[in-house]
């Protein structure tokens, strides 16, 4: 008899990292993750833009690593994400993938006069089973 190994994934539900919530104009939020027991994370960003967007519109996602002991937070970020907010009032999403390791996202608000509801959640693998 062969056996097969399969991941084990963990659901989480929507907005587990932020409930969705307004994101002021020009603002910006950070979370902190910790993946050092997981083998991947699947990190999902909603954005809704509000009745009126600006010419300066967008929502900007930076990942930064972080690494050592303490943890320290990387200078630059290893990943750089937008959501164009083009359609007024109309949900957008990204969707990214994380290896195993301490991670910082940044999420910033380009409008400098709107602001957004944004909602962030993750999916994790955190281990194999062999079946």
């Amino acid at each position: 008899m062969s056996t097969s190994t399969t991941p084990v994934m963990t659901f989480n539900g929507a907005g587990n990292l932020r409930a969705s919530a307004s994101l002021a104009a020009s603002a910006t939020f950070n979370n902190d993750v910790d993946y050092s027991t997981k083998f991947e994370a699947q990190i999902h960003i909603k954005n809704t833009p509000g009745g009126t967007v600006s010419a300066t519109r967008g929502l900007r996602i930076d990942v930064y690593r972080r690494y050592s002991s303490g943890p320290a937070t990387a200078d630059s970020p290893m990943m750089i994400f937008f959501l164009p907010s083009q359609t007024i009032s109309v949900a957008e999403s990204l969707d990214f993938f994380l290896p195993t390791g301490k991670w910082n996202i940044k999420v910033t608000n380009l409008d400098a006069a709107q602001a957004v509801t944004v909602e962030m959640g993750d999916d994790t693998v955190s281990s194999l089973l062999n079946a």
